[in-house]
Order: structure tokens, then C-alpha cells, then sequence
């Protein structure tokens, strides 16, 4: 693979999510990279994927916003292309045609579909699908609507993530595995730095042509679910290439690359330099749209930061630091309803519901956090043990 840094991304000043501008917007992204006509071709199936992780409002900065994703099916038509759009949610919403309509509701796309025809996904199958190019995973299970595509078009929504500091286009790929895969996946590469190199080979296998990152309005704080706060930062990013448009979305927010096991694990296999300023920037004043007081999850990405983390101690003790440094997931009886969703989030059965109270069994935890990304009511949250505090403060 060449390096990343060699795909330039491209950047544009977005304030709000009226319809035309966003579709004016987009097509001004797209511009220096040769326009959508670059990347689809007439007669083409193309598969628009926003990032669909829940049943949430639009506004609540949990999902790929609607005007985003009219607007990219909108330029595929133009190209010639026949998009339709399908992801795989959360634990939170089964994998089931009820539970796509469900989230097509909540986030406002059976609206659109409504009203401007967008074809929407309704087939819960997956595919097992040989992946010689990655490292980890030989074999992927994807949804079929990923398989069958001609042309992938991601649309990640810019977030923080209690696991990986922030989700962008090297993560919104794991939405390409169906239901149960998600899970299971979390419980095969629990630690972080494996979970990186798992995305990168999902990356690899299903092989998107475009990424266009929502980013208008984003997310910080304890992202990437309901705990999270909307953070208006009124930029849209393109790019072709997943690792340099999360170099380029890192940028945009002030946040250090190796805090993202994805860009940490990227880097060891030479598809970027190790200098986030090493991608190109296309379009408007890129200085005028980034920030530098955007808040990192509560574990402030140490959980990621493999460089910070686990120095000075060995390899072998990784795991058993990782679950000491990390942060455990407790949730709070008054906000916890008992409804399940975490326990059945749980790639490892850590959690049980007693009494109404969701209760974790903390030998268990894995720290992937599903439950606090998934929990309805935003109602785990995530605290470091006392010895956790005395570690960080021996290591940092």
C-alpha cells in the first residue's frame, strides 16, 4: 500500500445542515479530488455508508446526518451511479428489518427516503469472505449490501470514542460487520493496539473508495453514544484514503495521532511517516476551521495511548496494566433502568441486571466499553480505581 500521505484531503467551512448548502458544500469537497465522476462510474451499485450507531436524533452529533448522506446519494445519481444506503447498528438495535426500521426512523432517514426516494437497506444477511491482505483477519464477516456493492462510499460522523480517542474513517468500516460479529470481534481484539490492526484489515477488505466525514457537527467529551456533547465545528472532510483523513480529522480537532490505536497501527506498517503534518490540506482555511480546546473522553485516551500508557513496563505485563490503567465502566443506579441493552452489548457476559441496576463483573470487563457507547439513558460512566490514579500519575 503506498503512504497515506500521499492522498491529499480536502476541507470546506460548513455552518449548518440546510439541504442545498450541504449538497453545495459537499460538491465543493469533492472538487480537488476530481468530483464524484472520480470514484463512480455509470450503471454503478454504490453503497452509501453513513455511521448509524443508534436510534438517536439527528441533532444529538451520534450519527451520519441525513442532508450529508442526501447529498453524497444526490452526486452519485448525478455520476450515474444507483446508491442506496445500509449500515450495521449497535448492540442497542438488532440487526433485524424491525430494527433498521426503528433506526431509519430516529435518524431521520426513512424520512429522506420518504421524501427523496433514497433506497434504503433492508436485507440483515452477512458473508464470509476470504481477506488475504490483512494481518489479523484472514476471513471477514460483512453485511451483504458491503460484499455486493460495486463502489463503497463511507460517511463517518467526527466523534470522540471511549476506546480508540476518536472514530472517523479508519473505524466507521466496523459497521460493515453484521450484528453479533461486532461483539465477538471486541472479545477476539480486546486490547487496543489489536483492535487497531482488526480496523485497518476491515479497511483492507472492504476496500471504500471515498470517505466524506460529517464533521458540521461533531462530537467530544465521552463519545461516541448519548454521553457524549455536540461540538459545532462546521467543517465537512473528503478524502480517499481512511488513515490520511483521520490524520487530517486529528488535525482538525488538536488531537495527537498516536492516541488512535488505528493511526498508531498504520504507522508501524509504513502507510504514514509519523508526522501528522505530513498530509496535504485541499481547499478553504484550514486554520481557520480547527480547534484546539476539543475534550477527549474522560479516560483522556490514555486507554489508547500505547506510548504513554505502558512505558516503561514490559510487553508481557501489557495486559494486566491495560486493565489497571483503564478506566471501568460503572453504572449509576438513579440513571440505570435495568434495561439490558449493555448486558447484551457485553462481548464477554461481564455484565449482569439485578435489581433494576446493571451490575459489571470487573475481572471480566475487557474495557471495549460497549456498554457505556450503547447505554440509552447514558448512564455508565466511566471512572479510574484508586490504584488506577496512582498508576497514571507513576507514568505519565
Amino acid at each position: 500500500m503506498n503512504s497515506s500521505t500521499q492522498h491529499p484531503v480536502s476541507v470546506v467551512r460548513c455552518d449548518d445542515y440546510e439541504p442545498s448548502r450541504v449538497l453545495e458544500r459537499v460538491r465543493v469537497c469533492l472538487a480537488p479530488l476530481g468530483g464524484m465522476a472520480a470514484f463512480v462510474s455509470p450503471g454503478q451499485r454504490v453503497l452509501v455508508k453513513p455511521n448509524l450507531l443508534s436510534a438517536a436524533p439527528p441533532d444529538a452529533a451520534i450519527t451520519t446526518h441525513p442532508s450529508v448522506v442526501g447529498a453524497v446519494v444526490r452526486l452519485v445519481e448525478e455520476a450515474g451511479g444507483h446508491p442506496f444506503v445500509a449500515d450495521s447498528p449497535g448492540a442497542e438495535i438488532p440487526y433485524t428489518p424491525a430494527g433498521l426500521r426503528r433506526l431509519y426512523r430516529a435518524t431521520g432517514l426513512l424520512e429522506l427516503a420518504e421524501t427523496a426516494g433514497v433506497e434504503l437497506n433492508w436485507d440483515v444477511s452477512g458473508v464470509s469472505v476470504p481477506n488475504p491482505a490483512g494481518r489479523l483477519a484472514k476471513r471477514l464477516e460483512l453485511i451483504r449490501p458491503a460484499v455486493e456493492a460495486d463502489v463503497v462510499i463511507a460517511l463517518p460522523k467526527l466523534k470522540t470514542h471511549a476506546l480508540t480517542t476518536l472514530t472517523g474513517a479508519t473505524k466507521i468500516l466496523f459497521g460493515t460487520l453484521p450484528g453479533l460479529a461486532k461483539p465477538a470481534s471486541h472479545a477476539a481484539f480486546h486490547d487496543p493496539d489489536l483492535f487497531g490492526e482488526f480496523l485497518l484489515d476491515v479497511v483492507v477488505g472492504v476496500r471504500p473508495a471515498l470517505f466524506v466525514v460529517d464533521a458540521v457537527l461533531a462530537m467530544e467529551g465521552n463519545g461516541p453514544g448519548r454521553s457524549g456533547r455536540p461540538r459545532q465545528l462546521s467543517a465537512l472532510l473528503a478524502g480517499v484514503d481512511a488513515v490520511a483523513t483521520d490524520l487530517a480529522a486529528c488535525r482538525l480537532v488538536g488531537v495527537d495521532p498516536e492516541r488512535v490505536p488505528a493511526l498508531r497501527a498504520a504507522r508501524a506498517r509504513g502507510w504514514w511517516d509519523g508526522e501528522p503534518g505530513s498530509v496535504s490540506i485541499l481547499g478553504e482555511d484550514f486554520a481557520g476551521l480547527a480547534v484546539r480546546d476539543f475534550a477527549l473522553p474522560a479516560s483522556g485516551g490514555a486507554l489508547a495511548d500505547g506510548r504513554r500508557s505502558m512505558v516503561p513496563f514490559p510487553r508481557l505485563t501489557r495486559p494486566l496494566l491495560v486493565s489497571l490503567l483503564s478506566p471501568r465502566p460503572e453504572p449509576q443506579r438513579g440513571r440505570c433502568t435495568g434495561c439490558g441493552t449493555c448486558a447484551r452489548a457485553c462481548p464477554v457476559g461481564a455484565i449482569a441486571v439485578r435489581n433494576r441496576l446493571a451490575v459489571v463483573d470487573h475481572g471480566r470487563c475487557i474495557h471495549c466499553y460497549c456498554c457505556h457507547e450503547l447505554c440509552p439513558e447514558a448512564a455508565v460512566e466511566l471512572r479510574y480505581s484508586w490504584a488506577a490514579r496512582l498508576l497514571r500519575q507513576w507514568t505519565s
